[in-house]
This record gives structure tokens, sequence and C-alpha cells, in this order.
């Protein structure tokens, strides 16, 4: 049965479900960061999904960075799936802006994470909500 690695339970918050993936909103507010989460268990490497997953895979880290784009018009989009820290297999896909404070080196350890404020992270996940829902 497939469950989330408790680490990004503690990290992230629910968005939505895709038809492979839990999306998860990263609890920084320093960046608009999503965590697409496979709903596969014991996985850990992009290449033990199989064909049909990772084709799925791929479109809907295309769809989280066309919501991200639409929603937050990032200066770019960066993918990563390192897994050194959590082995479960997730992928972040993160907005980067020129003035954010690690820009344009990567976010990993550059600063700890800033949580959203209660306002801020409910507007933040309405908004991805709605643009997830409508297909960007």
């Amino acid at each position: 049965m497939f469950t989330l690695h408790d680490q990004l339970r503690r990290d992230t918050l629910p968005v939505c479900r895709m038809k492979l993936c839990l999306v998860q909103l990263m609890n920084d507010a320093q960046y608009p960061w999503l965590v697409l989460i496979p709903s596969v268990e014991n996985i850990t490497e992009i290449h033990e999904l199989n064909e049909k997953q990772r084709k799925l895979l791929i479109n809907e880290i295309a769809q989280a960075q066309r919501v991200l784009q639409h929603c937050f018009e990032p200066h770019k989009l960066n993918v990563g799936a390192l897994g050194n820290m959590v082995p479960q297999l997730h992928v972040h896909v993160v907005a980067r802006f020129r003035e954010d404070s690690a820009w344009p080196g990567p976010i990993w350890g550059k600063l700890p994470a800033r949580p959203y404020e209660d306002a801020a992270l409910r507007s933040t996940i309405a908004r991805l909500q709605n643009a997830f829902i409508t297909r960007v």
C-alpha cells in the first residue's frame, strides 16, 4: 500500500491528486515549490516506474510547470529528483525568480525554510488547486 514518507508529510501540504502523483506544496514561502510524489509503492528511482508511468510522470511534471508559470510568472522553473534525504521517489518543481534569495544557485541548503503564514498558505493552495482544476 502506498504511503507518503514521513518527511514529506512533515514538510509539505496537499494540493491535489493527479492520475499518478500526489501534488504537495512545500511549506516554504520563499519559493513557490511543488513536490510530485508518484503513488506507487516502494519506488525510489524514475527508471523503476513502468513505461506508461514514466510518460505520465513527465506529463504531470509539465502540468505542474504550467500551473506554476500561470500562477506566479517566474523567470525560470527548476525540476529535480534528488532523493538523497528522502528515498521515496518525488520530483521537485520550483518557480524561481532573479530576486529570490538563492538565485542563481540551487535552493537546497541556502536558507532555512520559512513556513507560510496561515492566510498566505490558504490563498496559495486555493490558487494552485484552481489552476490544476482548470488545467491551465
